[in-house]
């Protein structure tokens, strides 16, 4: 819901539209860059969530409640927010989730977000980090999860006025 009327004419105001047309823009601007889409190797059939197409997914192993899904990149990537859809064509299954970052100096997995539920979309901000290895972490599903998209992203640089 915007909130947006039109105005007597019968038409959006001006300055409406104009900062509808920025907000388009910002919001196309957030998509340009997905990480994951760069050189990796990743868990079997995690690269369906990782290919920008959301009519693919990656499925848990059947009658699972809980999995793991790792990125390894070639290269480090720095990143501050994460973007996981849930196919949901038979309903939200996942109940608890977790997202983690290999650090290397401790040899051991970083907790950098989590949640209660992903649904639809549900998008993760942390601190900016930098990492070669990346891991979506199913906690806990009522059925088995399937996962349409995790993309990684750097929107330290856009304007969040």
């Amino acid at each position: 819901m915007l909130g947006v009327a039109p105005d007597n004419r019968g038409l959006l105001p001006d300055s409406d539209v104009k900062r509808l047309e920025e907000f388009g823009s910002l919001l196309r601007r957030r998509s340009e860059n997905n990480l994951a889409l760069h050189q990796h190797r990743a868990s079997a059939g995690f690269e369906a969530a990782l290919d920008g197409d959301p009519d693919t997914l990656w499925s848990a192993p059947a009658g699972s409640s809980n999995a793991a899904a790792e990125i390894v990149f070639d290269q480090p990537i720095t990143f501050d927010h994460a973007l996981t859809m849930e196919w949901l064509n038979d309903g939200q299954h996942i109940q608890k989730y977790a997202i983690e970052i290999w650090n290397e100096p401790d040899k051991a997995w970083k907790r950098i977000a989590e949640g209660q539920a992903i649904g639809h979309k549900k998008i993760d901000r942390f601190p900016m980090v930098t990492t070669q290895r990346v891991r979506l972490l199913i906690l806990s599903s009522t059925s088995d999860a399937h996962v349409r998209e995790f993309q990684l992203y750097d929107w330290s640089h856009l304007d969040q006025r």
